[in-house]
């Protein structure tokens, strides 16, 4: 029952009508920041693979059941299939965000281990190192591969929030809100595109290449960092 739940909530949240998304906007020459602190922990633990509307859940609660069943088969195949090819999301996207912070002029020190105790964005913050203007706190909601129904195709996935907190007051210099590939896109949100190179046609296509299958994802997730890294410009 509990993955009936979080199924059904995962629905929800992806099709839900929503007001319109206010971000903050960055000011570089006002905000005077040079060296950023990098929350760690940016992702869950697993990918997703899911289908919205699957035909199992048409056929009431059994149908239900069943088709939170096959969601979570269809997970639990495809992270098998990414710990197969030894795909580490989080150093993808770490390290994307870093090297593109980097070209921009900003030192960025990373910080390990700083486990989320929630899944969102930080509400407390730990010490910065030694010379830190701001942290980074980036927070993925989900990741992996999205099927807006029944016999449409697998795309990549990622719903991410960045923001950027002053170290001395925790005031806040910059947030904003990333969707890559959203079923429905959300005024005020960046929207970024499905790369048309990663489509898998049904489960059997998602797991027949894990290369392929964790290229995807990590297509993904590097322009969602270029883009977090962008809104620092």
């Amino acid at each position: 029952m509990r993955k009936l739940i979080i199924a059904a909530g995962l629905a929800v949240s992806l099709s839900a009508c929503v007001s319109a998304y206010v971000g903050t906007p960055y000011d570089r020459a006002s905000a005077g920041v040079t060296d950023v602190a990098m929350i760690d922990d940016a992702l869950p633990e697993k990918a997703i693979a899911y289908e919205v509307a699957s035909v199992g859940s048409n056929f009431g609660l059994i149908g239900a059941l069943v088709d939170a069943g096959i969601q979570a088969s269809r997970q639990d195949a495809v992270n098998d299939a990414l710990r197969g090819v030894n795909f580490d999301a989080e150093k993808v996207l770490e390290g994307q965000i870093s090297q593109a912070l980097s070209a921009q002029g900003y030192s960025v020190a990373p910080m390990p281990e700083q486990a989320r105790a929630k899944r969102a964005l930080l509400a407390d913050f730990p010490a910065a190192p030694d010379g830190a203007d701001a942290y980074l706190d980036v927070h993925v909601a989900a990741f992996g591969y999205l099927s807006p129904g029944a016999g449409q195709p697998f795309r990549p996935y990622v719903e991410a929030d960045v923001r950027l907190v002053k170290v001395t007051d925790k005031s806040e210099l910059m947030k904003n809100r990333i969707l890559y590939n959203p079923l429905n896109p959300q005024e005020g949100v960046i929207t970024l595109t499905a790369n048309p190179e990663y489509a898998f046609g049904n489960r059997s296509e998602l797991l027949a290449d894990p290369n392929r299958l964790a290229a995807g994802i990590e297509d993904a997730l590097k322009q969602v960092a270029d883009t977090a890294a962008g809104l620092m410009r």
